[in-house]
């Protein structure tokens, strides 16, 4: 049971009355089970700092704290540095500037006892109407996003804390929101790996620590038409085995859409079944799943 558990990263979320308290009983429970970590949504810097040391003081297991800093400290937690996007930084054309931010954003997510960033967004955006990435993403050129997402990982790393590239195999080929149905992306395997494909690989190359799977189908990838996040053909075939990465594989939020079909319980238990702990799932309130690495 405390393998299973350690997949788990239930979420925590700032409350503007009752701050983090209203989330005690909850905490308190997955401590007691071992989870592998939590993800943290909003609050003051100091009262994060505070939580994050007392989730650390209490669990029986080194804990992965990790929050979706694309932006920045800023984007999610009062007083620390909120940054542009990364479309405006890399607008810039100045390698230095995604490295400066990239280290700012570990700074300051390592001051607050957050040891894994949710970011760099490594999806293409070559979508117009893709309502999910737009200025997320480094630009529409594989190679230049691969670059950008490079140096942003070497930043981050370099400071202790963990990066993570996302959306794999690609978000940005998408017309609709993986958080209210599931996304299909037809495009071929071969204009994939030559297109969306690049910015992971290099990413993967660079040694980044994780990746965050889609929940998005790809029929030219897996003929059965499940997300990403489902998908053996994707994560363990492609990703593993053919891109050779062997870190933490980690899924996007199991409360959306584009993954839940039978519910979160289903999805769980489909992800944990087919793809044998490579990859982990989330769980209700927001949880992400983590901490697995290579195949077990």
């Amino acid at each position: 049971m405390s393998e299973i558990a350690e997949l788990f990263l239930p979420a925590i979320r700032w409350d503007a009355t009752r701050g983090y308290e209203g989330e005690r009983a909850a905490i308190d429970q997955a401590l007691s089970l071992g989870v592998g970590g939590f993800i943290l949504f909003g609050g003051p810097s100091e009262h994060v700092a505070a939580l994050t040391e007392d989730l650390h003081s209490k669990s029986r297991i080194p804990l992965l704290i990790g929050a979706d800093l694309e932006r920045g400290a800023g984007q999610q937690f009062a007083g620390q540095t909120a940054l542009p996007p990364l479309a405006a930084i890399a607008s810039l054309e100045d390698v230095q500037a995604i490295r400066r931010s990239a280290t700012v954003s570990a700074i300051e997510a390592r001051s607050l006892g957050i040891n894994w960033i949710y970011a760099p967004d490594c999806d293409i955006d070559v979508e117009p109407d893709n309502p999910i990435i737009g200025t997320r993403s480094f630009g529409s050129d594989p190679d230049r996003v691969g670059e950008y997402a490079s140096a942003w990982i070497d930043a981050c790393q370099a400071e202790g804390v963990l990066a993570c590239a996302k959306h794999f195999p690609g978000h940005g080929r998408t017309k609709v929101d993986s958080h209210k149905t599931l996304p299909r992306v037809e495009e071929s395997a071969e204009t994939l790996r030559a297109t969306d494909l690049v910015p992971f690989r290099r990413a993967i190359e660079r040694g980044v620590a994780s990746v965050m799977s889609a929940h998005v189908a790809f029929p030219a990838l897996d003929p059965s038409g499940a997300p990403a996040t489902l998908s053996r053909p994707i994560l363990t075939e492609l990703l593993r085995n053919e891109l050779g990465f062997d870190g933490i594989v980690v899924t996007d939020a199991l409360i959306m859409e584009g993954v839940l079909g039978g519910g979160e319980g289903e999805a769980v238990v489909r992800a944990l079944r087919r793809l044998r702990l490579s990859a982990v799932p989330v769980g209700r309130g927001g949880i992400r799943a983590g901490r697995a690495k290579g195949d077990r």
